[in-house]
């Protein structure tokens, strides 16, 4: 069996590692149109602890460059405190990468250009010539180029992101920082003492960070700066002998933005499927095991955009006054237990009203 996996992200070298352990006689070759992984970079590198803990193959934890012990979040100068010890790693994202893509066999400089189909078999057109193969795996990111041969993406919803790496002092160490920021938010990720993370989901965000930085008075050095995208919703995740995972499949935490938890145990889903031939079931599984926690979110997000600053600040001092529930249950992967904890109290039912009942 010849298995192409476009896209040498840590979504598509995590599949190629499993399957090449599951069954070495597969032959497994990545493409991918950058000159190396982990370039361009795109993400913040804020992962659970539980991505390392719960993985299937010995991820490098030479990328790891801090532990998170909790989370401080802000909104018109109030704020509070969330602390659940080592809840979270930050990732050194272009080492992670880079680690995780060795001993598979990477293609680089090579752009998928599309495939066709013959009897039995893809013929895939690429930059640097043509390849066949038995199955296709798209897992080339938010501007997925194999998604749009299997999904129109009309139920996909495009948000952009900036982020800046800046040395400065008096930096929490070991606690994320969340500014609620109507209609998204923004965080400080702290990669050193010295070195922190800052970034924002917005219209213009490249702008709009600068912004932000200077309005919270945040001092030092711009070492790098850098974007993203990040597909929201539902698309069709395998048709025929072509599947889609990690962000080309949507598969990311619409709350927090993250991709690597769900992508990583979908790719999981994904090697299974592939193994016991039984692609066309593929979708069905991993929506099963994740499906309700991203439209949970979903639909949590859709609701935040549409608050007003009042009933924003109302929910702000509920979930601080209510600090200690988060502590206890909140899981810092899968939202949907933790949210339908929180809009069950009272207080929320209250500020919420119509929203709440259009959401429930």
């Amino acid at each position: 069996m010849k298995i192409l996996i476009i896209g040498a992200g840590p979504i598509g070298c995590y599949l190629a590692h499993l399957l090449k352990q599951k069954d070495k006689a597969i032959n497994i070759s990545v493409i991918e149109e950058h000159p190396s992984s982990g370039q361009p970079l795109h993400c913040t590198g804020l992962v659970s602890e539980s991505l390392f803990s719960k993985t299937r193959f010995n991820l490098p934890h030479d990328a790891v460059v801090n532990h998170i012990d909790g989370a401080q979040f802000h909104l018109n100068g109030d704020f509070f405190l969330i602390k659940k010890k080592n809840v979270a790693i930050v990732l050194d994202r272009r080492m992670f990468d880079y680690l995780l893509s060795q001993n598979i066999e990477v293609i680089y400089n090579n752009r998928f250009l599309g495939l066709e189909r013959t009897k039995n078999k893809y013929i895939v057109l690429t930059e640097k010539g043509d390849f066949t193969a038995d199955i296709i795996v798209g897992a080339d990111g938010a501007n997925s180029s194999v998604r749009k041969i299997i999904d129109n993406g009309q139920n996909i919803k495009y948000y952009y992101g900036a982020q800046a790496r800046i040395k400065t002092s008096g930096t929490k160490q070991h606690f994320v920082q969340v500014f609620m920021k109507k209609p998204y938010f923004a965080w400080l990720v702290p990669e050193t003492e010295e070195i922190v993370r800052v970034g924002l989901i917005g219209q213009n965000p490249h702008s709009e960070l600068l912004r932000f930085i200077k309005e919270t008075k945040i001092e030092g050095q711009i070492l790098e700066k850098f974007g993203g995208i990040l597909p929201l919703g539902n698309c069709l995740t395998q048709k025929d002998n072509i599947a889609l995972v990690g962000d080309a499949a949507c598969q990311i935490k619409p709350l927090t933005h993250g991709g690597l938890y769900y992508g990583m145990r979908c790719a999981e889903i994904l090697c299974d499927c592939i193994i016991t031939n039984r692609l066309n079931l593929y979708e069905r599984y991993w929506r099963e095991k994740f499906g309700h926690d991203i439209e949970v979110g979903l639909k949590i997000k859709h609701l935040y955009e549409e608050l007003d600053d009042e009933s924003l600040l109302k929910v702000f001092k509920l979930l601080k006054n209510n600090r200690a529930v988060l502590e206890r249950f909140a899981d810092f992967d899968r939202h949907s237990d933790i949210i339908l904890r929180l809009v069950r109290l009272q207080g929320v039912q209250k500020i919420l009203g119509r929203l709440l009942f259009k959401f429930i």
